[in-house]
C-alpha cells in the first residue's frame, strides 16, 4: 500500500501590521543609524565637497542685416545642428557658436586673480589639469569647461541664456563675460574674414567683365562703322540689337558689381559690435551646489526607507540565510 504523498504547509501572505511590527519594533535603530547618515552627509557637504557657484547672462542676437554683413553664411552650419534658420537669423545657433574651439581656448588660456592662487592662472591651473603635455591638457580642459558651460535660445523671446559653474563667484562672472566678449571678436572677425573674401572675389571678377565689356563695345563700334544704313536689313537690325543687348548686359553686371564692392569694403572696415548683452554676467551671491539641506534631508529619508525595507524583510530573507549557511557548514 503506497503512502499519499504528504501535503506541503501553505504559508498565508503577510498582512500589513505583520509587515510593519519589525520596523516598528526597530524603530529607534533605524532612526540612530538615520540620523548618523544625514550627520555624515552634512559633514561631508560642509566640509568635503567643493562648492560651485553659477553665473548667467543673457544675449540679445542682432538680427539687423545691415550690421550682419557678410555673416548670413553662418545659417548654412544650421544643417549640422539640424536647424532651420533664416539666413539673417542666426541666433538660433550660438549655443553652438558659444561652446565652440574659437570661443573657449581664449577664455581657458586668458589668466584670472583668483583666491586660490597668489598670482593670475588660466583655467587649466585653476582646476588642477596635468595630463602630460599641452595639447591633452587643452582637450581636458575643454571637456570641463563644456560639462560647467550650458546655453540655450528662447524661441518666444528670441534670447540666449548662458550659464557658467566654477567655485569663485568672481571666476564665474568674469569666465562667463569673457566668453561673451570672444564670441563678439570670433563673430566680427568671421565677418572681416568674409568681407575680405568678397572684395577679392569680385575685384577678379569685375577685371573680367570689365574686360567682356571693352570687347562687346569694340564688336559694336566696328559694326557700326561698317554698317551705316541698319535700319534697311532686318538681318543687321537684328545683328545690332544683339550686340546693343550685350553691352547693356555687360554694363549692367559691371554697375551691380562695383556696387557690391563697395558695400563688402565697407564691412570689412566695420567694427560694430554684433552681441548685445541685455544682462551681463555678475558674481552670484548664492551657491549653486552643493545644496546642503535638501541632500542632508534625503539622505536621512533614504536611510529611513533603506533600513524600514530591510527589517520588513528580514523575516522573509533570514530563515532562508541560516538554512543556506547550515548546508555550507554541513557541506564542509
Amino acid at each position: 500500500m503506497t503512502t499519499p504523498p504528504t501535503a506541503t504547509p501553505v504559508t498565508p501572505g503577510r498582512t500589513l501590521p505583520e509587515i510593519l511590527a519589525p520596523v516598528w519594533a526597530e524603530r529607534k535603530r533605524i532612526l540612530f543609524w538615520s540620523a548618523g547618515v544625514a550627520v555624515v552627509t552634512a559633514i561631508l557637504n560642509f566640509f568635503v565637497f567643493d562648492l560651485s557657484y553659477k553665473a548667467t547672462t543673457t544675449l540679445l542676437p542682432e538680427t539687423e542685416k545691415g550690421k550682419l554683413g557678410s555673416l548670413s553664411q553662418f545659417s548654412g552650419l544650421a544643417q549640422l545642428a539640424g536647424v532651420s534658420v533664416p539666413s539673417s537669423d542666426i541666433s538660433r545657433l550660438y549655443p553652438i557658436i558659444i561652446t565652440s574651439e574659437a570661443v573657449l581656448i581664449p577664455v581657458i588660456e586668458h589668466k584670472y586673480q583668483t583666491r586660490r592662487f597668489k598670482d593670475p592662472v588660466n583655467l587649466i591651473t585653476f582646476m588642477d589639469i596635468d595630463e602630460g603635455s599641452p595639447a591633452k591638457d587643452m582637450e581636458k580642459a575643454l571637456k570641463e569647461i563644456r560639462t560647467l558651460l550650458t546655453a540655450t535660445y528662447d524661441t518666444k523671446t528670441s534670447t540666449v541664456v548662458a550659464t557658467l559653474e566654477m567655485e569663485e563667484q568672481d571666476l564665474a562672472a568674469e569666465a562667463l563675460n569673457g566668453i561673451v566678449t570672444e564670441v563678439d571678436n570670433v563673430m566680427r572677425l568671421k565677418r572681416v574674414n568674409s568681407a575680405t573674401e568678397q572684395v577679392r572675389w569680385i575685384t577678379a571678377r569685375l577685371a573680367d567683365v570689365e574686360k567682356e565689356l571693352r570687347t562687346a563695345e569694340d564688336n559694336l563700334k566696328v559694326f557700326m562703322e561698317r554698317n551705316r544704313r541698319v535700319t534697311d536689313s532686318p538681318q543687321l537690325t537684328l545683328e545690332q540689337q544683339r550686340l546693343l543687348r550685350e553691352v547693356t548686359v555687360k554694363s549692367t553686371i559691371v554697375i551691380e558689381l562695383k556696387k557690391q564692392y563697395e558695400l563688402a569694403k565697407i564691412d570689412e572696415i566695420k567694427n560694430t559690435s554684433i552681441v548685445n548683452v541685455l544682462d551681463p554676467a555678475r558674481p552670484p551671491v548664492k551657491k549653486e551646489r552643493p545644496k546642503r539641506a535638501t541632500n542632508t534631508a534625503l539622505a536621512f529619508f533614504a536611510s529611513i526607507a533603506v533600513l524600514g525595507g530591510w527589517y520588513a524583510m528580514k523575516p522573509l530573507w533570514a530563515p532562508k540565510m541560516r538554512q543556506f549557511a547550515d548546508q555550507v557548514v554541513g557541506k564542509k
